[in-house]
């Protein structure tokens, strides 16, 4: 550890506390200086994932376009060197010769250093100049955005050791429920989250917004998460999708979610009307119902012009756990359960798509435009 000090200060914003006896600091360092004041030190932080990075880094890109919401914590730091508090300009001040190790947050922090760099890269190799400009107002708009510290004065080994354990293994995780309920970055969990509480069929048959999987006694008829799925099915073929100018994005969102709407609207009139039931139904299930969304993205991407009298088509089903038709199609039916159960997710969602394309026909009493 470094406590000769250079003389040289680099003073930010901050303010000033004391926390178990140790000095605490609070400050907000620029995106473009954390490169320089925040390292990480292997004997107190586990090894860097790099997928982690990427996506973070990806968040943090997405985060300079209009109307989208991005929030990065603070990071948890310990100041290896001099470190002061001028309570007069209410200014943190770090000595040139201090670096800041980084005890939470050693992902964020690389996570902006990859989004700075991919920035500057997509500039330099980009040879329209008005694609240019724009990547060059985000560079900069990143590069100004802050992020909030919490700096501890001066602490050994043992304890930075400590401070990451309580800070990163004693924190509880939020189910995958209850995240996909508070996102408001992917555009496919977006819309999910309206068109439940807009479609008079999700209303009248429930979307679980809390747990992470339905029993038998809860009567919604499927996870937010299924619904993000099955709408990322509808659109890309596919529930891996984020977003993009050829599937789902800014500009196309409000013509996607009226057609959305009216695609639920065919197909939940075409099923049962306890289609809920999963005690008699498999409609229920998260396959099946992205096994739909695939199914119904194969039609509107097929030669078939009437897909919308396909849809009707599925009042025609038997959709019961002991239709025979289903077997060979992903699964198989359980006698001692009395259920049909799937092998596995992909499987089952290519199994019921499949289902659906040999065995489903056309119906023309179709009132929709």
């Amino acid at each position: 550890m470094n406590n000769q000090s250079s003389g040289i200060e680099v003073k930010f914003p901050g303010a000033a506390g004391n926390q178990f006896g140790r000095n605490t600091y609070l400050s907000v360092i620029p995106f473009k200086s954390v490169e320089r004041f925040l390292m990480v030190f292997p004997e107190v932080q586990r090894k860097i994932n790099m997928s982690r990075v990427k996506q973070i880094a990806e968040y943090v890109i997405n985060g300079t376009l209009d109307r989208n919401y991005s929030f990065l914590s603070a990071v948890t730091a310990t100041c290896r060197g001099p470190i002061r508090y001028d309570e007069e300009s209410k200014q943190v001040s770090i000595d040139l010769n201090a670096t800041l190790s980084i005890n939470d947050g050693q992902h964020r922090i690389a996570g902006i250093k990859l989004a700075l760099n991919t920035l500057k890269r997509d500039i330099s190799k980009e040879s329209d100049s008005s694609k240019k400009d724009k990547l060059s107002k985000r560079l900069e708009r990143l590069e100004d955005m802050h992020l909030p510290v919490v700096i501890f004065d001066n602490m050994d080994e043992k304890h930075e050791q400590q401070l990451f354990h309580d800070l990163n293994l004693m924190a509880s995780k939020p189910t995958k429920s209850v995240s996909l309920k508070f996102d408001n970055t992917d555009p496919y969990t977006l819309m999910a989250k309206e068109v439940s509480l807009d479609n008079h069929y999700l209303l009248k048959y429930g979307v679980e917004t809390e747990k992470t999987q339905l029993r038998d006694n809860n009567t919604n008829l499927m996870l937010l998460s299924t619904l993000r799925n099955m709408i990322s099915y509808i659109i890309a073929g596919n529930d891996k999708d984020k977003g993009s100018e050829d599937t789902l994005c800014l500009a196309n969102y409000d013509t996607w979610k009226t057609e959305i709407e009216e695609i639920l609207d065919i197909l939940f009139e075409s099923l049962p009307n306890d289609c809920n039931d999963r005690t008699k139904y498999i409609i229920g299930l998260a396959v099946t119902l992205q096994g739909i969304g695939k199914y119904i993205y194969n039609l509107r991407n097929g030669d078939a012009l009437n897909w919308k009298e396909y849809l009707v088509g599925l009042k025609d089903i038997n959709w019961k756990h002991n239709n025979r038709m289903w077997n060979g199609y992903g699964g198989s039916y359980d006698e001692r359960l009395e259920r049909f159960v799937f092998g596995g997710t992909g499987g089952g969602i290519n199994g019921v798509c499949n289902a659906l394309i040999e065995n489903n026909r056309p119906t023309k009493t179709i009132q929709h435009s």
